[in-house]
């Protein structure tokens, strides 16, 4: 297979300063040219794309090709240009290497067909690391700087306020801030938020409340718990005074600025780096809280009395029942209002199983106010789905398909390998008895190349078994036309379910079944 050149060009954005992408890859083409004759050039950019991590479409691209054996050499205006962190530059130093793939930087003359080149590459790439972590620790500085003066720094709105641009100007120059203001309408659901959390001492009948009063979030969706608790516990919307300044004192927040007994506060670094979907609330120990420059709409004697309410419930058991024997929860639909349908217990047993009916959370909520759907029995409503689902005729070569696309089939048996391998090492052994001790080291040394690559393909035998059980799972069902539903445990009969179904609508005396496309997606 003939390999090709490869350039590669990226900007974090489109802009008139610095090095556009057309003239990374002019420079990077004149170098060539010169150093190589006329051999193909494949470009590789991304613009508007970090280097803080190398989720790029163009770059993916790249290591695909790298690891097709088509690529050569890889040229780079800048070393910056593929990853500013030295981890993520080591592990494409490391597979080019396996791959025989010089690296060119052309501004920096790193060449890695030369020793010097090849180490003077790795402590760049240091350095590059070295630069973005002082970039970002001084924003970070910055920024805890401007939040001790009580300065909106941006993020999502709370309710009850917008946020506001205010310019002033200083020595001559215009300087933009941010600063918010109160919404008068979106104030008075806070505090009414307050109000009930305080009366009806809890979570649950607060919610039911807005819910049959229809008092809705500004995006018209109905409160749910965690946005609750999150309007609470924010320490944006109380009146600064003493009271409050002392009470997170007394938990350890860092306190800045004067007392106004009229502006809110702002809570600075509350938050821990983005988990998946979640964010993890910090220590109140780690928080900036200064006093705002915008206007309070919660009293201190009020915020607390919620937050100890929220302390006082927070470990109490919670009492919605986990039924783990439905399978339509987040697939069954109330037709008349459109929320979903959740599973609740009932006290009576059917051969030794809990009964339990789907209701709608809306109906539920709102304590039947908002809607009158009729409960529909789960067990029975189960049954029929699973039967409807057995009666699909479903193409086998398509399923195998979808298998292969999301890399479930397994290419080859691990474990044939594994034992090769394991009789390799016996040979081995059984050869030093009667090696001279000159070869006798390099024996030992193919020995352990070979135990390194058995572990390899230990972790690959462990990480492989679901997916092959998968894999014979999906076959057995398509076989026997989804006769064998019933074997799989209640988190696979759900993954199937929305494999096969969009969503089930139910108005008190039919389902409706909205299957996906007969195209596997």
């Amino acid at each position: 297979m003939e390999k090709h050149l490869a350039i590669y060009a990226r900007k974090s954005k489109y802009t008139e300063k610095g090095e556009s992408i057309n003239n990374q890859i002019e420079k990077c083409k004149n170098y060539l040219k010169l150093k190589y004759s006329n051999e193909n050039i494949i470009i590789y950019a991304d613009e508007g794309y970090t280097g803080y991590n190398l989720n790029r479409p163009k770059f993916k691209e790249l290591l695909e090709d790298i690891k097709s054996k088509k690529i050569k050499t890889i040229t780079v205006y800048k070393l910056d240009r593929i990853s500013r962190n030295v981890k993520d530059f080591l592990n494409l130093k490391e597979l080019l290497n396996e791959n025989q793939i010089d690296f060119i930087s052309v501004t920096e003359q790193f060449d890695t067909t030369t020793p010097l080149g090849n180490a003077m590459l790795m402590i760049s790439s240091v350095f590059a690391q070295l630069e973005r972590d002082t970039i970002a620790e001084r924003i970070k500085d910055n920024m805890y700087d401007l939040a001790k003066t009580g300065r909106w720094l941006g993020g999502n709105t709370p309710l009850g306020y917008k946020s506001q641009k205010v310019t002033t100007r200083t020595n001559g120059k215009n300087k933009s801030s941010y600063q918010l203001e109160l919404i008068k309408e979106e104030a008075e659901k806070v505090k009414l938020i307050f109000d009930k959390l305080i009366e009806f001492k809890g979570i649950s009948k607060l919610e039911s409340y807005l819910i049959k009063n229809n008092i809705k979030t500004r995006k018209g969706n109905y409160f749910s718990r965690f946005a609750l608790i999150n309007i609470i516990k924010n320490p944006v919307y109380i009146i600064a005074d003493k009271q409050i300044i002392d009470f997170f004192k007394n938990k350890g927040a860092k306190i800045y600025n004067n007392i106004n007994t009229k502006n809110g506060l702002i809570a600075y670094n509350k938050r821990l780096e983005k988990k998946g979907k979640t964010y993890k609330e910090k220590d109140i120990k780690d928080w900036i809280i200064s006093t705002g420059k915008h206007e309070g709409i919660i009293t201190s004697a009020k915020y607390i009395e919620a937050i100890n309410i929220l302390e006082k419930n927070k470990n109490k058991r919670l009492r919605i029942p986990k039924i783990n024997s439905s399978i339509l929860s987040g697939t069954l639909i109330c037709k008349k209002c459109g929320h979903y349908m959740r599973p609740k217990l009932r006290k009576t047993y059917n051969k030794n199983v809990r009964n339990f009916s789907y209701i709608c959370q809306l109906k539920e909520k709102s304590r039947k106010k908002l809607c009158t759907c009729k409960n529909i029995d789960g067990i029975t409503t189960d049954k029929l789905i699973i039967q409807k689902i057995k009666e699909i005729k479903v193409d086998t070569k398509k399923i195998k398909n979808y298998l292969k696309k999301k890399k479930i089939e397994v290419k080859a048996n691990p474990k044939i390998k594994y034992q090769n391998n394991k009789n390799k090492i016996n040979n081995l052994i059984e050869k030093l008895a009667y090696t001279d001790k000159d070869l006798a080291q390099e024996i030992i040394e193919k020995i352990k190349e070979i135990k390194k690559e058995n572990n390899s393909i230990e972790n690959l035998i462990n990480k492989t078994i679901t997916k092959e059980k998968a894999r014979i799972i999906a076959e057995k069902l398509l076989k026997n036309h989804m006769s064998l539903f019933t074997q799989l445990d209640t988190v696979n009969q759900k993954h199937l379910i929305n494999k096969i179904i969009n969503t089930i609508e139910y108005d008190n005396n039919t389902l409706y079944i909205n299957y996906k496309d007969t195209k596997i997606q």
